[in-house]
């Protein structure tokens, strides 16, 4: 006999559904989405159990979102599949249930037991979509997704959990992402306290408690990998072993969990999983994750320097500002709790959305309403609209920017953004978008670094970026990402007093990389680490019989800097600054020998040449930090087009 789980249930007896409240919760109401799929569960079964002999419902949802609640409320009883079953025995109405069908192991056990049983109705829970597996695509499985609870739903749980202070509730909201799970986690770790105390210690509960449960998913995996996946913002296999060690196929298995992503640049880790484990990993490692974090955007660097794909480049460069970026431009592009709210275009039926965020940035601007109208209609004329919509985990709108491409010939909107500099900023190339407007409901300005953070990786991955705004607050942010000011256009669009102030720059493979250069904050840098840039940057600076090992060339820019400043260091009137240079020019761009025999050539003891090899990398290294970070020329005045 096979083992079950007897209980009565309501899905039994009633043709409809009277969802009970949580075990853990009392009496707060159940929330939307856990309502949503017990309807969808409900629909299924009758419908599959109409047109085959076994009905198979796949309950499909991350980890902690509630599965084996809905499979406890729906189902007679649980299988057991650790016993070997002669017989099946199954109730005339309600299903059993299958929970933590998350390994193919796993997998491949309930794909046996379904063929003993040969008909019934199942109930089967997975992270990831069963019809994805091995030996599953031929059976006729009906798949409902059980989706995160809304940021009301988690309020509720947390005041049912003891947690009623309002923002402790807005922490508990933040953090959890929509997962109950985790929302319980952190109301225990807060109840412990008193108070909820710092957020890394609290992620870092709650961070403990999701790896416990993926302990059957990740066997063979590091312990380690998955939280450095997370706090470095995603890592191909290169990355990753080059920070942890990494058994052979260990990177296979880790893309195959069920919280990871592939992403342009690697894996990452799907929110909030990764905030948990970053927020976690900076609490309990400080020290090694800035190490970690200038290890990691060295290597991206490196590979910046070979990346053709636009889009790869900008997800790239994405990431190193993320790792090494000055501390402000940080707080710009990255919220602490990034899952919280989501960029998308808008689409059909999101007029009342973009009404409604216009009016907003009007009012905040002191903008004349007239002309937000006229903008609005001339955006809306175009063959691309170019209005994206920051929302959150309910997918209502909060923000919303607009991101006109910049073709004159389907965009009539860039005639008042541009005005007299039309001609000079299209004839720096027809590619890129140009930033007409920024606005967010103020209660939710949490948003604000996820419209920002689209705005310039869109820009980046389209090769330019110009911003067109009257508001200083954005003329400032936009100063501070290295966009040149062109100048004011001549006249007041908006009626609020001010000219709009315009800003640009281009995004090529030869410029990108002295760009995040100048973005880079000095304290991220440890001792000696411009250092190694460039001696990294030197090995790779040979064009010809360059070996695979010594990593992807330096750009263009770069390589011609350094062999500037190498030259410079040979011809040095100081002996010297002469001989580091000399050793310099030999080794690294004539490749006239090894260390051993350029050191007898130059008649210089090994000690020696080797103080004189590291002196004159340090001296190569100030001169490149100095060109890189010297402040850009301004653009010649423009003349007025009158």
């Amino acid at each position: 006999m096979i083992r079950t789980y007897w209980r009565s249930s309501q899905a039994k007896s009633q043709q409809g559904l009277n969802l009970r409240p949580s075990a853990q919760g009392g009496s707060h109401a159940v929330p939307v989405a856990f309502e949503e799929a017990a309807r969808g569960v409900v629909t299924a079964l009758g419908e599959v159990g109409a047109e085959h002999a076994s009905a198979i419902v796949n309950v499909v949802g991350p980890l902690g979102v509630g599965k084996s609640r809905l499979l406890a409320t729906l189902s007679s009883g649980f299988v057991d599949l650790s016993r070997t079953p002669d017989e099946v025995h199954l109730s005339g109405g309600a299903p059993l249930a299958v929970d933590g069908v998350d390994t193919d192991r796993r997998a491949d056990a309930v794909s046996r037991f379904l063929d003993r049983a040969g008909h019934g109705r199942f109930l089967i829970a997975s992270r990831l979509p069963l019809a994805a597996r091995p030996r599953w695509a031929h059976r006729p499985i009906v798949t409902v997704e059980l989706r995160p609870w809304s940021p009301a739903g988690i309020r509720g749980l947390a005041r049912a959990l003891g947690v009623p202070d309002p923002a402790h509730g807005d922490l508990v909201v933040r953090l959890s992402g929509g997962i109950p799970l985790i929302a319980d986690s952190l109301c225990r770790a807060i109840l412990r306290g008193g108070e909820p105390g710092p957020e890394g210690a609290l992620a870092d509960a709650a961070a403990t408690e999701v790896l416990r449960r993926l302990s059957a998913e990740s066997r063979g995996i590091p312990p380690g990998a998955l939280p450095i996946v997370a706090a470095v913002d995603g890592a191909d296999e290169d990355l990753l072993t080059a920070l942890v060690r990494l058994p052979s196929r260990a990177f296979s298995r880790l893309r195959r969990l069920s919280v990871i992503r592939p992403d342009r640049h690697g894996l990452t880790v799907a929110e909030p999983y990764r905030t948990l484990f970053d927020l976690a990993y900076r609490w309990r490692h400080p020290v090694l994750r800035d190490e970690m974090a200038a290890r990691a955007a060295e290597h991206r660097h490196r590979q910046l320097a070979h990346a053709a794909d636009p889009p790869l480049r900008a997800r790239i460069a994405d990431q190193v500002l993320y790792l090494s970026g000055r501390r402000r431009a940080r707080r710009d592009l990255y919220a602490d709790e990034r899952g919280e709210f989501s960029v998308r275009r808008a689409a059909d039926g999101d007029d009342e959305a973009i009404g409604r965020l216009l009016r907003l940035w009007g009012e905040a601007e002191g903008l004349a309403e007239r002309q937000v109208d006229r903008m609005r209609d001339l955006w809306l004329s175009g063959a691309d609209h170019g209005f994206h919509l920051a929302v959150d985990s309910d997918d209502h709108a909060v923000g919303m920017t607009n991101l006109t491409p910049l073709d004159p010939d389907a965009a009539p909107a860039l005639e008042p953004l541009l005005q007299q500099y039309a001609d000079t900023v299209l004839n720096l190339g027809r590619c890129g978008s140009v930033v007409g407007m920024l606005a967010v409901e103020p209660r939710f300005a949490r948003a604000q670094p996820a419209l920002v953070r689209h705005i310039l990786t869109t820009g980046m991955a389209g090769g330019g970026l110009v911003v067109s705004t009257p508001w200083i607050p954005y003329q400032e942010m936009a100063a501070r990402f290295g966009l040149r000011r062109i100048g004011d256009t001549r006249h007041d669009v908006y009626r609020c007093g001010r000219p709009s102030a315009l800003y640009a720059r281009t995004f090529t493979e030869q410029n990108m990389s002295a760009w995040l250069w100048r973005m880079r904050d000095p304290r991220s840098e440890g001792p000696g680490q411009t250092a190694e840039l460039v001696r990294t940057a030197l090995r790779g600076i040979r064009t010809q019989a360059r070996t695979s090992a010594a990593g992807p060339r330096p750009e263009p820019a770069l390589a011609d800097l350094m062999r500037q400043a190498v030259e410079a260091l040979a011809s040095s009137a100081s002996a010297v600054d002469a001989e580091a240079g000399e050793i310099l020019r030999l080794y690294y761009l004539t490749r006239a020998g090894g260390h051993d025999l350029l050191a007898h050539r130059l008649h210089l003891s090994r000690a020696t040449y080797f103080r004189r090899l590291e002196y004159g990398i340090g001296k190569v290294a100030e001169a490149v930090s100095r060109a890189l970070t010297a402040p850009e020329p301004l653009p010649e005045p423009l003349p007025e087009h009158r």
